[in-house]
């Protein structure tokens, strides 16, 4: 059973009804507050936000923001940066935090091992000759007989 991953993917589910509310700008419009990994594959932001917001990114969706479309894996909103609207495409899987203060509510996202993480040429060098022996290693829990 996996449990953690079910879980996960309850939480994602109140982050898009959360999104869709949002969505229908109603009268109240709630503040919710996303922080994610721009690392992790599936992330789209423009290279000068990427290069600033090189590890976490938080965002804040109140009032000025445009174009937001919740799909089943991510969510895509534009947002003025220095007097510029830019696109970032979030996929849940990249959520690390949401937050609605006025309703006192947070989730804290606990990614899967396996998240794949985008890296740059140079870092693949770096890592090149490094070599993970985890998967090669006994299961402490088996016997050795």
């Amino acid at each position: 059973m996996q449990y953690h991953l079910w879980v996960e993917e309850g939480k994602y589910s109140v982050v898009r009804r959360a999104l869709q509310f949002l969505a229908k700008k109603t009268e109240t419009q709630p503040q919710l507050y996303f922080t994610f990994d721009p690392r992790v594959s599936g992330v789209q932001m423009d290279k000068t936000l990427r290069v600033r917001y090189a590890e976490e990114m938080t965002i804040l969706l109140h009032d000025q923001f445009w174009n937001l479309r919740i799909k089943e894996d991510l969510f895509s909103v534009e947002l003025a940066f220095d007097e510029h609207k830019h696109l970032i495409v979030v996929p849940f899987k990249a959520l690390r935090s949401f937050i609605d203060p006025d309703a006192k509510f947070a989730l804290q996202f606990y990614p899967a091992q396996e998240e794949t993480l985008v890296h740059s040429d140079s870092d693949q060098e770096k890592n090149s000759k490094v070599i993970i022996l985890d998967r090669f290693r006994k299961n402490l829990s088996e016997s050795s007989d």
